[in-house]
């Protein structure tokens, strides 16, 4: 296994022979070795000074709003579908990328009443590839309703997202949603934050009114920028077109706990 020199995540390798292609997972930057050298960036790989930037950019109004078709295409390849199986009964949901050989979805999806599925499938970049738990957010304090997934056999394209920062969240921004919504592929939906400050049963959440359904669950709640602003993790029965999300810092500190 190759670490990325610039970030520390694990690099796939996309391009086999005399010179080798590697991809990091996390931080998508390029490396080319010869056989028996040491891994060293191509000259036109991102700095580390550039990757960091870009990871935590916040979403500022000084950049440049997408479109929902640019953030369908930008933001396509961080999604994938999941599917379940626990005896002959397969649950959908949707997942997004992590890093470092990692996604988030949510624990409902793949360990429904805290007991994991038999088998994890995920699909994503145009490739099947599978997944076990690496950690339940019931293994800590705030019990949000997120697993962690440790990834097997995922493409080299499927990259890492990148958060928002969620004290810069205004009610009324427009979101997108894309996810394996009703299980039967994925697809993108938008909206805006309806109300950024919800508490349902005495977690943070927030509101948005972009569709969503049964299979969305676990999915990234984009920003106008392309970075996740939270994880979809309900729909409210009473209202309708209104839905939750576990906000990204909640994610991100969930993430933490889980030491990645």
């Amino acid at each position: 296994m190759m670490r990325c020199p610039t970030c520390g995540g694990e690099c796939a390798l996309i391009k086999d022979g005399e010179t080798q292609t590697w991809r990091c997972a996390s931080c998508d930057n390029v490396y080319t070795v010869s056989k028996g050298e040491t891994l060293a960036p191509r000259p036109s790989a991102r700095s580390a000074e550039t990757a960091v930037k870009e990871a935590f950019a916040p979403a500022s109004g000084k950049r440049k709003e997408l479109g929902g078709e640019e953030i369908f295409a930008r933001c396509i390849d961080s999604v994938a579908e999941v599917r379940a199986r626990r005896g002959s009964t397969v649950f959908s949901g949707s997942a997004y990328a992590s890093g470092q050989g990692y996604a988030v979805t949510n624990a409902h999806v793949v360990a429904e009443g805290g007991k994991p599925a038999d088998r994890i499938e995920l699909f994503a970049c145009g490739r099947k590839f599978t997944a076990e738990i690496a950690a339940l957010g019931s293994s800590f304090p705030e019990k949000e309703d997120l697993a962690l997934l440790r990834l097997t056999g995922a493409p080299a394209a499927f990259r890492a997202v990148r958060f928002a920062d969620a004290a810069l969240l205004k009610n009324g921004q427009t979101v997108y949603v894309i996810g394996n919504s009703l299980g039967g592929g994925t697809c993108i939906t938008a909206g805006i934050i309806s109300d950024k400050r919800r508490t349902v049963e005495g977690r943070p959440r927030l509101m948005t009114d972009c569709a969503v359904n049964r299979g969305n669950s676990g999915g990234p709640v984009f920003d106008a920028f392309g970075c996740v602003v939270g994880t979809i993790v309900s729909v409210t029965t009473t209202a309708e077109g209104m839905n939750y999300a576990i906000p990204a810092d909640a994610v991100k500190k969930f993430l933490s706990r889980a030491r990645l």
